[in-house]
């Protein structure tokens, strides 16, 4: 879809990840990406500015409501795997993609791709903390 404001809405994006980054730097934590831990529309219902900035670039009703509902959810869709994707780049997070690791001398297997903050955990594991 042609955004009529794209760099805007990317830089509301980039400082959505900021933003979540800072609220989990250093901590414990596992972002499962298949379990909506990183999901763009869970973060945008809280994010006033990226949904204004969403709304000028489609027709809205008397009440402010997007017509094209269908269009809307191609397009939140489309800036989900964008937004997952500067998760992954954004070199605040280890990723660690659904696979096998060694943790604690013993084979584990993660059926789903992990984010977690940079140098906090060596395997996608609740044990695989970085001491």
């Amino acid at each position: 879809m042609n955004l009529v404001n794209k760099e805007k809405i990317k830089q509301i994006l980039k400082e959505m990840v900021d933003d979540a980054y800072e609220n989990i730097k250093g901590e414990e934590v596992l972002l499962c990406m298949e379990c909506c831990d990183v999901d763009l529309y869970i973060a945008a219902d809280s994010c006033e500015p990226f949904l204004e900035a969403v709304r000028e670039n489609f027709a809205l009703d008397e009440l402010g409501e997007i017509i094209d509902r269908e269009a809307y959810h191609i397009l939140m869709r489309e800036l989900d795997e964008y937004y997952v994707d500067l998760h992954i780049n954004s070199g605040y997070y280890d990723y660690f993609p659904a696979g096998n690791y060694k943790v604690n001398g013993r084979e584990e297997e993660s059926e789903t791709n992990i984010l977690a903050p940079k140098g906090v955990f060596y395997a996608p594991f609740e044990e695989a903390v970085i001491k």
